[in-house]
């Protein structure tokens, strides 16, 4: 079987299964129970992708797919729910793929005015562990861009 293309919606499939089957994920996730948005503009295939991954005591339980138009206005214009949610990701494309790489940091990210993360600034830092494992995951998975 080929290597789905990131951030398509036969990668976000194969990466819920690899987050729940990751020892040292879920070691980092232990009993984290929360929803985590990542939002991916631009893709090369002409679409924006939000991914949204419930958490229940650290493993996925769900996964709520999103995908528009690149540029589409409802889903640009879409404001953060944080009762929904502890954080919603938003980056271009290409950011997405600089960190899956390793050619940015998260820190790099969070300084960068290409990404955006939304929601509680201390519950966010205090989850760091949930969210940094969820890129390393995502880093050693079989992958096409």
């Amino acid at each position: 079987m080929a290597a789905p293309q990131y951030w398509t919606p036969e990668f976000v499939e194969a990466y819920v299964e690899a987050l729940n089957d990751d020892a040292a994920f879920q070691n980092a996730a232990g009993s984290f129970t929360n929803t985590i948005i990542l939002r991916c503009l631009d893709h090369p295939n002409g679409e924006d992708i939000e991914a949204s991954y419930t958490f229940e005591d650290g493993e996925v339980t769900d996964v709520e797919l999103w995908v528009e138009d690149a540029g589409d206005s409802d889903f640009r214009d879409d404001p953060f729910d944080k009762s929904a949610a502890l954080a919603r990701a938003t980056a271009p494309y290409h950011v997405w793929v600089a960190l899956d790489k390793g050619e940015m940091t998260p820190l790099a990210a969070l300084t960068s005015p290409d990404y955006q993360i939304e929601g509680p600034k201390l519950k966010i830092m205090a989850n760091m562990g949930v969210l940094n494992g969820m890129g390393e995951v995502a880093s050693r998975m079989d992958k096409t861009y």
